[in-house]
Order: C-alpha cells, then structure tokens, then sequence
C-alpha cells in the first residue's frame, strides 16, 4: 500500500531500476509527482542503490594511478566513483593514494616568502595554516608567488608579521639584500 494513496505504476518502477546509477534529484524530472523522500523510501524497499561492486579493472586502475594521483585525480579517470568511495576502496585494498602534500614545496622566486615558507613547512605549517595564524589574506599561500611574477618585491608588512610570529630577525646586508636570522639555527 502506498503511503500517500498513490501506488508506484510499472513504468515508475522501471524507471527507478534502469536509473540506478543516478541519483535521486535526477529522477525528480522523470518522475513527476514524487517526491525525493518517496523516491528514496522506494529505492530502499526494492533493494536499488547506487552502489556498484568493484571490478577487477577498477581496482587494477586504482592501483596503477595511486603512486600519481589523489583520490580527485582517480575520479577524473573513473567519474562514475566519488572522491570518497575512491578513498575508502584504496584504504580496503591497502593502497596509499598519492598525497600532493608531501612534495616539496615550491620555490616561489621571492627569496624572503621562500625562507618563511620553508621554515613554516619544517615547522609542520601549511601555507593556508600560517596565513591563517598571521591574518595575511593569502600572502604565504599564493600571493607572494604573483608578486614574484609581477617583479614586484615582498609585501613587508607580511613578511614583518611571520619574522616576529617565528621569533627571527630581518638583516640588511653590506650590500643592501636582506636576509633572516632565524636565531634558533
């Protein structure tokens, strides 16, 4: 007996097992008159989710791409598996997916962000982390690297904030560059 009087006609039933692999907001179109609760509560009676079984070629696919690619990147080559079920196949299989983070940081061409940088990174700081920590809009995580592009010099007041967040001290050379002394080195 149908909850709201109305019963489920045989074409709406098919149209809820060939539309398996969508999802339930794209069968709101098909489906006129239903709504997303009724779709769901109908799925989970009859059994249809979803969720397919791995294949062997998936996994293989999977394996093969994890030593170079995040779970996003394995999504492009499987769009039909989120980043999430992509995730939690590699963590059932015992697979390490690659993670960006652990390459070395980039070197920006501004020699006194790219010292911050690094000592924030040796320090276990994100770059967003220490932009966070200094309320610098952005400067570490990418904005240091536009003004190197530009030719425009360092930001002084953001590179003034991380010198006396990590206790350092800027020093002008004999001729004219300046440097950091960390103190602690």
């Amino acid at each position: 007996m149908a909850r709201n009087g109305r019963v489920w006609s045989q074409h709406e039933l098919q149209i809820l097992k060939l539309g398996r692999l969508r999802k339930s907001v794209d069968l709101l179109e098909l489906l006129p008159g239903r709504s997303i609760h009724s779709i769901w509560s109908k799925r989970r009676q009859l059994g249809i989710n979803r969720l397919v079984p791995w294949t062997a070629g998936e996994d293989e696919e999977l394996k093969l791409s994890a030593s170079t690619r995040g779970a996003i990147g394995i999504h492009r080559i499987l769009p039909h598996r989120t980043p999430h079920q992509i995730a939690k196949r590699a963590e059932k299989l015992g697979i390490t997916l690659f993670n960006c983070h652990d390459q070395p940081l980039a070197i920006l061409g501004e020699p006194l962000a790219d010292a911050i940088r690094q000592r924030a990174n040796e320090d276990g700081f994100s770059m967003r982390g220490l932009d966070c920590e200094l309320n610098t809009g952005g400067y570490f995580t990418n904005v240091a690297s536009l003004r190197a592009k530009r030719g425009s010099g360092p930001y002084m007041p953001a590179i003034r904030k991380a010198i006396e967040f990590f206790e350092a001290e800027l020093i002008t050379g004999p001729d004219g560059t300046i440097t950091i002394d960390w103190k602690d080195e």
